[in-house]
């Protein structure tokens, strides 16, 4: 076959042999039915004098009527190369038979009949042609017939004593000759015509081949080969069943990792990434047979589970999520501990879209992050109402009227040395006709995140400033910043701006920030600092001791005034471990040239402590308690002959600060 079919590649000649039997199927009967007439036209021709029962003549024509008859009732069109090859071979050594029995019974005949010689050989030629047209879309057996039949019959006539018939034989020669040239232009044009075509459908396949791997690579995420966040989407939106109030709709669980980032900062991304991968194949073995797991960013990971389940096998998702994470991770020796907080919640009435569906179930997420690690929680009627009370809150915090609403509390931060108020600090007080009051821990953070706190935090430094401008030049105020706030280029110029309008000097004020204003934009934010420090503001590191990095400001940044968070003086009056600790921190304060507050500041017995050990200032409920107007100037219970024996850690009240 493949010297009839030349190629250069397996797959070109099965292509070429399909498509020359599509076309053959319906040229083949011409063949043998040019073949079968001009062999009956040569019998008659020559007086129909070899027509026995049992002649060659007889055998040819009932082969050829035979071979037409297959071909034109019982071939039909196939695909199937291993069935067409051998039916395409035999016709082909059939049509070789066929014109060297026809080729020879003709030369007989010449020689038999000379006086038919032309009839003869026109009969042959003819049968010769007929048969090369039939096997036209299959070139180099076309030439078969022409070959055998056609040439030896031309050639024929050239030895015949006759100018004419020597002329014919020599048209009919250069006829076949020409016609053999163009049946092989005609292979060589249908070789390249496959060739062509088999390249466009490799084309074709390797842009089909490209796209189905984009689409993939689109909705997968490439390092733990679980869909990404467009496919969960996605499929959400298209599968999402809402049950009844009381549960059986879709579910969906949102978890992202604890502790992974500190493993991902100690041991680098390449631990990161393992510890991804190995938790994605655990959700995968675990749920992947009912749920569709994804990544959908960091270390977030979200199932999803299109049918209802029931409150226990719910219950039973959100405990598994959790563990898979605190099995340890082998990884290149060690072993790396992270943990997994989860969120769900039910597709019901409320979660009309989907993004009001995941809303919900990161919203239970992070009420479980809120209680610790390894904690699950899934949306109930508890959370919605939390969620409601949000959803007013932004309200009213978008409405600029309503800052009217708030006022300013003052709490005594006493000299030890002196036993006189040196600072008061303003803390934010809001008490709403619809909410009632509410905390400035609530209200702050909605504020940040909705871009408000910035005006906010100028309304309530305005009244603060307003307030301590009557008050006696040596009592200043404390205002706490909000970490968005400072991090904004020229936040100081408008601070400088709000203090001046009160008509107080900056030296009179004292901005509190924590370090979480450094981990939003350190490098703004110690410009904005030091521009407030040159006009003459007092600048306080709040918190001290609550957070990770603080020991790295107090190195790299120049604070005034380091104020020690209250859970450091909690247990001095019992625990000698953690007077040390106090102790040191005082010192190393100092170290630094800061002078220290103590903060929480709850018993006599605390108070006498943190000043035996060189503390600085003071601040807490013993001192005084937040509340309007210029607070106390004296120091009179420094020396109150009252003691508390109640243990620091019971004591509530903790003041609400302007965070």
């Amino acid at each position: 076959m493949g010297f009839l079919l030349p190629t250069s590649s397996p797959w070109e000649l099965r292509e070429q042999v399909v498509e020359n039997f599509k076309n053959l199927r319906k040229q083949i009967p011409l063949l043998y039915a040019a073949a079968l007439v001009n062999l009956i036209g040569l019998h008659i021709a020559t007086d129909g004098q070899d027509l026995t029962p049992f002649s060659a003549v007889n055998f040819l024509t009932a082969l050829l009527a035979w071979r037409m008859t297959v071909w034109i009732f019982f071939q039909r069109d196939s695909d199937d190369f291993d069935e067409i090859a051998p039916k395409l071979i035999t016709t082909v050594v059939l049509t070789v038979v066929q014109c060297i029995g026809f080729s020879i019974w003709a030369l007989s005949l010449i020689d038999g009949h000379p006086d038919k010689a032309i009839s003869i050989v026109l009969f042959s030629i003819l049968a010769a042609l007929g048969a090369a047209y039939g096997l036209s879309s299959f070139p180099r057996a076309a030439m078969v017939p022409l070959t055998i039949l056609g040439l030896p019959m031309a050639i024929r006539l050239l030895f015949i004593k006759d100018a004419e018939t020597t002329g014919m034989g020599i048209s009919l020669l250069l006829v076949i000759l020409l016609l053999m040239r163009l049946l092989q232009t005609h292979s060589g044009v249908m070789a390249e015509l496959v060739t062509s075509r088999l390249a466009v459908a490799k084309e074709r396949n390797r842009a089909i081949s490209a796209e189905v791997a984009a689409i993939k690579r689109a909705d997968e995420d490439s390092l733990t080969r679980l869909a990404n966040r467009s496919r969960m989407f996605r499929e959400i939106e298209r599968t999402m069943v809402q049950g009844p109030p009381e549960g059986g709709g879709s579910l969906v669980a949102i978890s992202d990792l604890d502790g992974f980032k500190a493993a991902n900062d100690v041991f680098g991304h390449a631990a990161g990434d393992a510890i991804l991968k190995t938790y994605a194949s655990r959700l995968r073995e675990a749920f992947g047979d009912r749920a569709l797991v994804a990544r959908t960013g960091g270390d977030e990971f979200v199932l999803f589970w299109r049918d209802g389940l029931t409150r226990t096998e719910i219950e039973a998702i959100g405990h598994e999520i959790c563990r898979l994470a605190s099995v340890p991770i082998d990884w290149k020796g060690k072993h790396l501990h992270v943990g997994a907080s989860c969120g769900l919640t039910e597709a019901g009435p409320l979660s009309e879209t989907v993004s009001e569906f995941l809303r919900q179930a990161d919203s239970a997420l992070y009420r479980a992050k809120a209680r610790g690690r390894g904690v699950w929680q899934i949306y109930d009627h508890g959370l919605l109402e939390l969620d409601q009370r949000r959803a007013g809150l932004e309200r009213i915090l978008l409405n600029r009227e309503n800052y009217g609403e708030m006022t300013v509390e003052f709490q005594p931060i006493v000299c030890l040395d002196t036993n006189s108020t040196v600072y008061a600090e303003a803390l934010a007080r809001w008490n709403n006709p619809g909410f009632g009051f509410i905390p400035p821990d609530e209200f702050i953070p909605v504020a940040e995140q909705l871009g408000a706190i910035t005006e906010l935090n100028g309304v309530l430094l305005r009244e603060a400033a307003n307030l301590a401008s009557s008050w006696p030049v040596d009592l200043g105020v404390s205002f706490n910043l909000s970490a968005l706030e400072i991090s904004e280029r020229g936040s100081s110029i408008r601070l400088l701006g709000l203090i001046e309008s009160a008509g107080i000097s900056p030296g009179r004020i004292q901005f509190e920030v924590t370090e979480t204003a450094f981990l939003a934009d350190l490098s703004t934010a110690k410009q904005e600092l030091e521009r407030l420090r040159e006009a003459g503001c007092m600048i306080a590191l709040d918190d001290f001791g609550s957070g990770h990095a603080s020991v790295s400001y107090l190195r790299d940044l120049v604070f005034d005034v380091v104020k020690l968070d209250g859970s450091l003086t909690a247990e001095i009056e019992y625990s000698d471990r953690s007077r040390q600790i106090l102790l040191g921190l005082i010192d190393l304060c100092h170290a630094t040239g800061a002078k220290c507050v103590a903060e929480h500041v709850e018993t006599l017995e605390q108070l006498m402590l943190i000043k035996a050990m060189g503390c600085d200032f003071a601040q807490g409920y013993y001192l005084g308690r937040p509340a309007l107007g210029m607070p106390d100037l004296g120091g009179q219970r420094m020396s109150s002959p009252r003691t508390s024996t109640v243990p620091a850690t019971q004591i509530g009240g903790s003041n609400n600060l302007l965070r």
